[in-house]
């Protein structure tokens, strides 16, 4: 398998089939609606399947759908599964092409800022279960990752708020000049230099993609990227707020967790929290429910319609169900990543009842 690094490519996507070889007769295109109609116009001329938006795309039905459609165009093992869009139509499709016929190629060119520096970079595909996230999945690298930054351009805002908590979440593993540059950078994405935009992605992609090519099984050192992901999980369960809305909450209430640990950083943890809150994140679970309630969201059946969402104790039981299903518990313990300070972050197993106990009163 290759490196990481040598399957990432920049440059626009109206050129990707001619600088990575595409053999467009063998290829196939899984994408949504919105992707295609915003930039169908630069697609290679190949088969296009559509998908779901979003997260309801990532499921048992979108799984047999996508393999269904394989199967009637003829998709053999010498074809190419290109997913063009953000990280739910690139979990999907890198999914389905793992699992058909035993594994056939793909190619991810993300269309989000969220995909760029999280979903398609590591080699982890998957679908939800049961209102779980990402539960089914495999491991396996797409044989090529093309990053057009300027496809941004067409991203809604709260979207862009959203890629920016993975990035924010990569600069706080990082720690040093890279998460110097995220505070340089101006909060307002209409005003950010390309220039700038493009270093901000280079530079998140660069930690993410050497952190995967050094742990591609997640048995070490890549369970630090689950920063923000067990208590986040647990809020995206519950409330269908966007991916990087709920990592920055979990990030915020790890913070909260590790507060006053030996070796944890108060001036560290008021710097990461002034940088999400910059970029009108949630930097906790009041906040994340609130931003929810706001937006009419709620997935649990008990909080079917919102009024649950007004009842923090019905909230927060909700979120600890579904943190308990979490993948990285064990028995009664989770492993849990705490930061303590910048490029400092450490993995503990944390009992059930002392995370439960948190949750029910973290802010």
């Amino acid at each position: 398998m290759a490196p990481v690094e040598s399957l990432l490519s920049w440059g626009p996507l109206g050129g990707l089939a001619g600088d990575l070889g595409l053999d467009l007769g063998r290829t196939v295109i899984v994408t949504d609606p919105r992707i295609r109609k915003l930039h169908g116009a630069d697609f290679p001329p190949c088969p296009v399947i559509e998908v779901e938006r979003g997260e309801a795309a990532k499921s048992l039905a979108g799984l047999e759908g996508l393999w269904a459609a394989f199967l009637e165009a003829e998709v053999d093992r010498t074809w190419t599964v290109l997913a063009i869009g953000g990280g739910s139509v690139s979990d999907l499709a890198g999914f389905a092409a793992a699992t058909w016929l035993r594994g056939v190629d793909f190619g991810i060119v993300p269309t989000t800022l969220l995909s760029m520096v999280d979903a398609s970079v590591g080699g982890k595909n998957g679908i939800d279960f049961k209102g779980l996230k990402n539960l089914l999945g495999t491991f396996s690298k797409p044989r090529f990752v093309r990053f057009d930054p300027t496809l941004l351009d067409s991203l809604p805002d709260a979207d862009f708020a959203s890629g920016m908590a993975e990035v924010i979440k990569h600069g706080v593993l990082e720690g040093g000049d890279h998460f110097a540059l995220l505070e340089a950078s101006c909060p307002d994405r209409r005003a950010m230099d390309a220039a700038v935009l493009e270093q901000v992605v280079r530079r998140s992609v660069a930690y993410k993609a050497g952190v995967s090519l050094r742990d591609p099984r997640e048995a070490g050192e890549r369970r630090l990227l689950n920063l923000g992901h067990t208590i986040g999980h647990g809020i995206e369960a519950v409330t269908g707020l966007g991916h990087g809305y709920c990592v920055a909450a979990g990030l915020g209430s790890a913070l909260g967790l590790a507060a006053g640990r030996p070796g944890a950083n108060p001036a560290a943890r008021k710097r990461i929290l002034a940088l999400l809150a910059s970029w009108g994140l949630p930097t906790g679970l009041a906040e994340a429910a609130a931003l929810a309630r706001q937006a009419g969201l709620a997935r649990q059946a008990g909080l079917a319609g919102g009024p649950g969402l007004s009842d923090p104790k019905a909230f927060r039981e909700a979120v600890l169900s579904a943190v308990a299903s979490d993948k990285k518990r064990a028995a009664d313990k989770v492993h849990f990543v705490l930061p303590l300070d910048l490029g400092r972050v450490e993995i503990q197993a944390l009992a059930l009842d002392e995370l439960s106990a948190f949750i029910r009163e973290a802010p």
